[in-house]
């Protein structure tokens, strides 16, 4: 292989692993979003049913707990929306970034999502009969969580087209990207190599 196409397929597989990283931060902030107000929406619905007659001391540590969670949640968006702009040179530098397992496709974040949604329909129809304010809350809140799939699928698909316009608008790091060689990409071609020589 000449020196050019060796650069050549190390630009690719750099692209790809850096398209996956700022795809996997734009996932993780918006399912952090997702994940805070599915659980204040469930937290809240619980107690509002806490609050009837006879005050239930279960449904208000429930409320408390998910409310919580979702507040955990929301720091988790806060520290996302924080490293969403890191140098994502710098940040591939000593070491490849594990590949993100979740939905790539968009069948896959649909099945994700219906998963979700008639996860959230059967514990409605639970509830309903005792709990019907929280029931409608625990369909409300798998309602977001159904939003999970699609959004890791899209930003998984989207993110080579995602980082080729980030590299068109930004020159600095277009020309950083081109002469840019971490630690291990030579190891990580060489394995790339030997994967397509036993297929």
């Amino acid at each position: 292989m000449s020196e050019q196409s060796e650069h050549a397929a190390q630009r690719a597989l750099l692209a790809q692993v850096l398209s996956e990283l700022i795809a996997v931060r734009r996932a993780r902030l918006l399912s952090m979003l997702v994940l805070a107000l599915a659980m204040l929406v469930a937290g809240l619905g619980a107690a509002m049913q806490a609050q009837g007659t006879r005050v239930d001391t279960v449904l208000l540590f429930s409320a408390f707990s998910l409310i919580m969670i979702g507040i955990v949640c929301a720091l988790g968006a806060i520290i996302a929306w924080t490293r969403i702009n890191r140098d994502v040179l710098d940040s591939i530098a000593s070491a490849r970034p594990a590949r993100a397992r979740a939905p790539r496709t968009r069948n896959a974040g649909m099945a994700v999502a219906i998963g979700f949604a008639v996860l959230g329909l059967l514990f409605g129809w639970m509830l309903y009969s005792t709990t019907p304010i929280l029931a409608v809350a625990v369909v409300l809140a798998c309602a977001l969580l159904a939003c999970l799939g699609p959004i890791w699928a899209n930003e998984l698909s989207s993110g080579d087209d995602r980082f080729a316009v980030i590299l068109d608008s930004d020159d600095e790091l277009a020309r950083r990207f081109h002469r840019f060689t971490p630690i291990w990409l030579h190891d990580a071609m060489e394995r790339e190599r030997s994967d397509e020589d036993r297929t």
